[in-house]
């Protein structure tokens, strides 16, 4: 009886011993919850067993093990709190606050058409369809076309920019990240240089579908269903050759900008939006003008200064920065089924661009449904770059 009494008795000695040793051998379990806890959220990713250490070493001198002495040893040591809240644990604790103060309120600080859910915009491609207006509205045509899309896929909203509305969303949206965007685009003199601007910086800033007010879609397939499933993770940015088959002789291929699908804030379409600044600067520096005297005449063709060209080598470019190598048609041309790279799925030309596209008969049976018609209204090609209001 004396002798078991005494070796529970040196067990309890010998595990309030333990709980007093060196940080890093005390209540492991306990400890790597509250260390593993405070490094997410205070560097917003998960804690190693490495980062882990790290983290207790330089951020932490107290550990939650400390809390578990024996009550007879804290009743005979009072805790000194000066070793429980130094700086370094006030700064861990201050980071902890931040982090979680950020993602609370960050969704204030992100301008959102209505309708769209966070959650929405950050699990997929929001179901919004962008459409421009010109000065005249819709005609009897480009009505036809829209309600194609519209009145098929009930679940996607419809959004009708005008210039006024698009000029005070650009204004609004970009006035305090990007002050150099607003200048240019609300300077920029030609319409059709500001509705490729706008399609990219929508596209950025919101997501969803790009779409022409010439483009129409096919009945019988959803938008849902346009990206095939196992692509709908992975893909943030959808385009579609708009010149790549059937070809004689040697062409540039290029994305049709017509339509264009992606999930917000991709590094795509800053890409295109940055290098349309950037031609634009090294223009207006050239001719000793301002953006507001950046006409056709001397910005060129509009193809290559804001339409698909541009929009085709801005991709290359951003692609390539990811992968750290050259990329260029040669790495997804002639398509008879979508192809990912990286985070771009590019489409074959029957998915946007069927009529512009030619294939042999076994490559039809491989091919995906055309997905839209584009009907080449073209209201931009003329002399202003745009549609006249009708007098």
């Amino acid at each position: 009886m004396r002798e078991g009494s005494i070796r529970r008795r040196n067990q309890r000695v010998k595990g309030t011993a333990y709980l007093q040793q060196d940080d890093t051998n005390q209540a492991p379990d306990v400890r790597a919850a509250w260390v593993s806890v405070l490094y997410a959220l205070s560097f917003g990713e998960p804690a190693t067993k490495e980062t882990d250490r790290r983290f207790v070493i330089s951020a932490l001198s107290f550990t939650p093990s400390q809390s578990l002495v024996q009550p007879s040893t804290m009743l005979s040591r009072p805790l000194a709190l000066s070793k429980v809240f130094n700086y370094h644990t006030l700064i861990a604790f201050c980071l902890v606050a931040l982090g979680y103060h950020f993602f609370s309120i960050q969704d204030r600080f992100i301008a959102r058409a209505p309708g769209v859910s966070a959650v929405e915009e950050r699990s997929g491609f929001p179901k919004l369809i962008w459409y421009k207006l010109g000065p005249n509205g819709l005609s009897d045509d480009t009505r036809n076309w829209t309600d194609s899309c519209i009145k098929n896929n009930p679940n996607y909203t419809a959004q009708f920019l005008t210039d006024e509305s698009s000029d005070a969303y650009v204004r609004t949206t970009f006035a305090e990240s990007r002050p150099d965007i607003v200048d240019a685009y609300l300077a920029l003199p030609v319409p059709i240089y500001k509705a490729d601007f706008l399609r990219y910086l929508l596209l950025w800033d919101q997501g969803g579908i790009w779409s022409d007010l010439d483009v129409s879609c096919e009945e019988g397939v959803h938008i849902d269903e346009w990206v095939p499933a196992e692509y709908r993770d992975t893909a943030a940015l959808v385009v579609g050759w708009e010149f790549d088959q059937g070809w004689p002789g040697e062409y540039v291929r290029q994305f049709a900008s017509w339509t264009i699908m992606a999930k917000p804030r991709t590094a795509h379409m800053m890409q295109v939006i940055d290098d349309i600044l950037q031609t634009l600067k090294d223009k207006t520096a050239e001719h000793h003008i301002s953006v507001e005297n950046a006409t056709l005449d001397i910005m060129g063709d509009v193809v290559d200064f804001t339409g698909p060209r541009r929009l085709t080598r801005s991709v290359y470019t951003s692609l390539g920065n990811m992968l750290n190598r050259t990329v260029d048609a040669h790495d997804m041309m002639e398509l008879v089924q979508p192809k990912l790279i990286e985070d771009v799925l590019v489409m074959p030309g029957r998915s946007f661009a069927a009529s512009a596209n030619k294939y042999k008969p076994e490559e039809e049976e491989r091919l995906p449904p055309q997905l839209v018609t584009h009907h080449y209204a073209g209201t931009w090609k003329n002399k202003d770059g745009g549609e006249k209001p009708k007098m």
